[in-house]
C-alpha cells in the first residue's frame, strides 16, 4: 500500500526533506501540497510535480486521499497544525524544532496520545548510519569513562527580508534553527538528558541569536559544550574525548558531504566512511514503517520534548551581546 503525503506550506525544505526523499523510499508518493499563497501552491506544485493542490492546509489536512501530512511550515505554526492534523484523523511528520515551547510541545504529545496516531519530528539526521554507529561506539564503552563533549554547526545564512531564520518572533536564530542539531547528537549518542551550566548569545537587531554557545553537564559526563553561529562557513562535527579514545565525528548531518567517523586510540587512528544516501531517505523509511508495521520512532515524544526544553533553558540563562 502506497502511503500518500500532502505537505502543509509549499518550503525550500521540503523540496529535498520530502519531494527528495520520496523519490528513493519505495512506496510512498507525495500527492498534494497546500500553501498560504493558491499561486504559490500551484507553481510549487507544477515545479515539483505534486499532482494535487488544495487551497487551504485544513482541507488538506481533511482530505480522504491524504494518509499522512508532512509540515514545513514556520516553527511558530508546527504545534498548532500538527494538533489539527491528528485531530483530524492524520498522522504527522513534523519540522523541526518541534515547536518553540515545552508548553506546545506537551499540547502537541497530548493531542497525538488523544487521537492514537503518530506524531513524528522531522530530525533527519538522527537516523542516518553515521550516528547509529556513532551511539553504538559510545554506549559500547569503548572510549572509556567520557570526560568531554562537544558539538558544532555553523552555517553561513543570507540576510534577507523573506529569511525567516533571520526573524525570532517565528522560531528564526542559530539555537533553534541550527542548534538544536548539535543538542541532539550530544544528547542521542550519550543517552542522557543534560542540564545547562552556562551559555551565551550574540543577537541580531531582529533579536534572532546570530550565534549561540552553551556549557552542559550530562550525569556520566561532567564536560560538554555546543556551538552554533549563522554567520560563518559551513561547519557540523561532534568530538568525545574519553579515557581510552577520541571519537570525531566528521559531518553528522548530511550526506551532502562527505561523512566520516575518525577513532584515535594510543595514538592511532581508524577511519570509516559512510553511504552519501540522504538522511532523509532513512527518516522517511522509518516513518513509513512506523506507519505500515507499528515500529518505534525515537524521535518521538520525551525525547523530543527534552531538546526543546534544553533551548527554553539556554535561552533563559544565557547573557546577551
Amino acid at each position: 500500500m502506497t502511503l500518500r503525503i500532502g505537505i502543509l506550506g509549499a518550503a525550500r525544505v521540503a523540496t529535498y526533506a520530502m519531494i527528495g526523499a520520496a523519490k528513493e523510499v519505495e512506496g510512498v508518493v507525495v500527492q498534494a501540497v497546500a500553501a498560504r499563497d493558491p499561486l504559490r501552491a500551484s507553481a510549487y506544485a507544477a515545479a515539483h510535480g505534486i499532482p494535487i493542490i488544495y487551497p487551504d492546509y485544513q482541507t488538506l489536512i481533511e482530505a480522504d486521499d491524504i494518509d499522512a501530512v508532512y509540515i514545513a511550515l514556520p516553527p511558530n505554526l508546527h504545534a498548532q497544525w500538527s494538533i489539527a492534523a491528528l485531530l483530524a484523523g492524520k498522522p504527522v511528520l513534523c519540522e523541526k524544532p518541534f515547536a518553540l515551547s515545552s508548553a506546545d510541545v506537551e499540547a502537541m504529545l497530548e493531542a497525538e496520545a488523544r487521537s492514537g496516531l503518530l506524531l513524528m519530528e522531522a530530525q533527519h539526521s538522527f537516523y542516518h548510519p553515521i550516528n547509529l554507529r556513532t551511539r553504538e561506539i559510545v554506549r559500547s564503552g569503548e572510549l572509556g569513562t567520557i570526560q568531554h563533549a562537544v558539538a558544532c554547526f555553523n552555517a553561513d545564512i543570507e540576510r534577507t527580508s523573506t529569511e525567516i531564520r533571520w526573524q525570532a518572533g517565528i522560531g528564526g536564530g542559530a539555537l533553534w534553527d541550527l542548534g538544536i542539531y548539535p543538542l541532539w547528537w550530544l544528547c542521542s549518542a550519550i543517552g542522557e538528558t543534560p542540564e545547562v551550566v552556562s551559555a551565551h548569545q550574540r543577537l541580531a537587531e531582529t533579536a534572532a541569536d546570530i550565534r549561540t554557545e552553551a556549557e552542559l553537564r550530562f550525569p556520566s559526563v561532567p564536560s560538554a559544550k555546543i556551538k552554533t553561529d549563522m554567520t560563518s562557513k559551513r561547519d557540523a562535527w561532534m568530538r568525545i574525548e574519553g579515557e581510552r579514545a577520541t571519537l570525531h565525528v566528521d559531518n553528522p548531518l548530511s550526506a551532502a558531504f562527505p561523512q566520516i567517523i575518525r577513532l584515535v586510540r594510543n595514538g592511532k587512528e581508524t577511519v570509516e566512511s559512510f553511504s552519501r544516501r540522504t538522511s532523509f531517505a532513512f527518516q522517511l523509511e522509518v516513518f513509513r514503517d512506523a506507519l505500515r508495521e507499528g515500529s518505534a520512532v525515537p524521535t518521538r515524544g520525551t525525547a523530543s520534548l527534552e531538546i526543546i526544553q534544553l533551548c527554553e533553558k539556554i535561552c533563559a540563562i544565557a547573557t546577551k551581546e
